[in-house]
């Protein structure tokens, strides 16, 4: 049981990284970028050929790069190549594209990526993957559970940093222009502001978070394909955002947890579907669709909404002066008394 959960651990700290990426792209800033999966094969495969080593393990393996570099140089390096991904998607779509256009071309980026690599198995594997991939900090152990911890540890000190940078870049002044520009970007755009520089890099970072994620899971399961690369993961961390709360980083984490550890690893256990993993996979998928659907419908802000801004020193006379237009007769008695007195004070 215990090693069970601290699987389940490993797993909610490597998803939350992953939804937390998606929150600062579609929640805070309201894009709809829905190939951030991208960013997460591209830390994998990163993270593969830099740690795997320039031979291959057996024959069917094939790879156009490798080398085997000492941790945490291949995570690093997955970041940066995440990084360099997001800004090139961001140059590409995010100048002209607004709404289902960008969720389009984002889609398109992610099957040209996806097939380029599945067509081309010299490139990297194709659909048999890649294998062999080193596992960090195994030397400080021999035994099975005590490196589970030991990648426990990792994973949960790189969530909380991944996740105390997202509490930072939305409370700082970048995030409060990220929410300017969801909310109206005609406005921001009159302040002086650049939309397209602040959505590039919030897609840069949010690469390179989506890559960190990436990267501890092919390191952690010790390989990597094209399977998990696709589709079918842009709607759990999408639904894992809504649910929790779009913009509320506590909110995703606890979307996180409802869908990936209550909903995806604990629907298993249950009586009569633990001994028919379709049923449970099918099962899943429903509940997953079902709680979008009523969440977008009668709680579209999610479990934890996102917190207003407040005005900390808003001054007391302004909602007495500009209130309504039933005010204005009251205002312009004030303003025909204030120039009065102007009138009596030159005279004196």
């Amino acid at each position: 049981m215990t090693a069970f959960l601290v699987t389940m651990g490993i797993y909610f700290f490597i998803d939350l990284i992953l939804v937390l990426s998606a929150n600062l792209q579609l929640g805070l800033m309201g894009m709809a970028n829905l190939g951030f999966v991208l960013f997460l094969g591209i830390g994998a495969y990163a993270a593969t050929v830099f740690s795997i080593g320039p031979e291959p393990a057996n024959s069917l393996q094939q790879y156009f790069f490798g080398v085997a570099l000492p941790f945490p140089l291949p995570i690093i390096l997955a970041i940066v190549c995440g990084m360099i991904g997001g800004l090139i998607v961001g140059l590409v779509s995010l100048y002209r594209m607004r709404g289902h256009y960008l969720a389009i071309i984002t889609l398109a980026i992610l099957t040209i990526c996806s097939t380029l690599v599945e067509g081309y198995p010299k490139f990297l594997g194709g659909s048999n993957g890649l294998t062999g991939i080193k596992q960090p900090l195994a030397s400080l152990t021999s035994s099975y559970n005590g490196y589970q911890l030991i990648f426990l540890g990792l994973s949960a000190v790189l969530c909380l940093a991944a996740f105390l940078f997202c509490q930072r870049f939305i409370h700082s002044p970048l995030g409060r222009m990220a929410k300017a520009v969801r909310e109206n970007e005609s406005a921001v755009t009159t302040l002086g502001i650049n939309p397209f520089r602040v959505r590039l890099l919030a897609t840069v970072c949010g690469g390179g978070m989506a890559a960190l994620s990436g990267a501890l899971l092919a390191e952690y399961v010790t390989a990597w394909g094209i399977a998990p690369w696709s589709f079918t993961e842009i709607f759990p961390a999408t639904a894992a955002m809504i649910i929790g709360g779009r913009g509320n980083n506590w909110g995703v984490a606890l979307g996180t947890f409802m869908t990936y550890v209550v909903v995806g690893e604990g629907l298993p256990f249950l009586p009569g579907i633990s001994a028919d993993p379709e049923l449970g996979y099918a099962i899943q998928w429903i509940i997953y669709g079902v709680a979008l659907v009523a969440f977008l419908w009668f709680r579209p802000s999610g479990l934890l909404p996102e917190r207003k801004g407040r005005w900390k020193h808003a001054p007391e006379f302004v909602p007495a002066m500009v209130s309504a237009p039933s005010d204005l007769p009251a205002a312009a008695t004030i303003a025909e008394q204030v120039a009065q007195e102007g009138v009596h004070a030159s005279d004196q």
